[in-house]
């Protein structure tokens, strides 16, 4: 397969200098665009479509469960199941905690407060940059977490991304042309040029709506 520079290019022609942009320039661009449209993707898409490239973490038995997460998408976050006299004593039953809000995250640790959890209907949450679950996690229940990191950097040269849904390749062509095509905009509007501006912006538009197509089937629905 061609790599991305090459796909771009054929859809939007050569990515010629702009100003005093050279080859290099543009390369590093192209790899920008394509870097900011994986983001975006990795924070849009469904969990079931990531959740293949995941990674599980170790047994965590206290508050942070995890730190320093800024390039990575949390899928899923469990605490284990309460060994109840209706409980199956099993070490590896784990129970789906639900995410909530910062806001609520001193109601989520008092037990007085209607909003404290159970361990049947456990929470996490953010907490100064870190992640936190309630009923807090313990020895004899732990917490443990699922994360993606988002795939970086990304050559202009490369014919593909790892872990990355193949599916989504040529959304990720699309949204990388829509970010290159808004740059042509940007510099034209500064070069006082409305005919070639027009042009651009016309490609642009049928492009996001390209790329808007072709992530859709993989997005999370709107809320109503």
């Amino acid at each position: 397969m061609a790599n991305f520079q090459t796909r771009i290019e054929d859809i939007i022609g050569a990515t010629a200098s702009l100003g005093t942009d050279n080859a290099a320039a543009n390369e590093q661009a192209i790899q920008d665009a394509l870097q900011d449209t994986v983001n975006e993707i990795f924070n849009t898409i469904r969990p079931e479509i990531l959740i293949q490239y995941a990674t599980k973490s170790s047994n965590i038995t206290s508050n942070p469960v995890a730190s320093s997460l800024e390039n990575s998408r949390i899928l899923i976050v469990e605490r284990r199941q309460y060994k109840g006299d209706y409980v199956v004593d099993d070490d590896n039953l784990y129970v789906l905690c639900s995410y909530i809000g910062p806001e609520f995250s001193d109601k989520i640790q008092n037990p007085y407060s209607i909003f404290y959890p159970s361990t049947e209907s456990p929470n996490w949450t953010w907490l100064d940059n870190d992640m936190h679950v309630y009923p807090a996690p313990t020895s004899t229940y732990p917490a443990r977490y699922y994360e993606v990191v988002t795939p970086s950097p990304i050559e202009h040269d490369a014919s593909s991304v790892a872990k990355f849904p193949d599916e989504l390749e040529s959304a990720l062509v699309y949204g990388a042309c829509v970010r290159l095509k808004h740059r042509q905009i940007t510099y034209y509007n500064e070069e006082e040029d409305p005919e070639i501006v027009q042009l651009h912006q016309i490609q642009h538009d049928n492009l996001n709506a390209l790329y808007a197509k072709a992530l859709a089937p993989y997005t999370i629905p709107a809320e109503a």
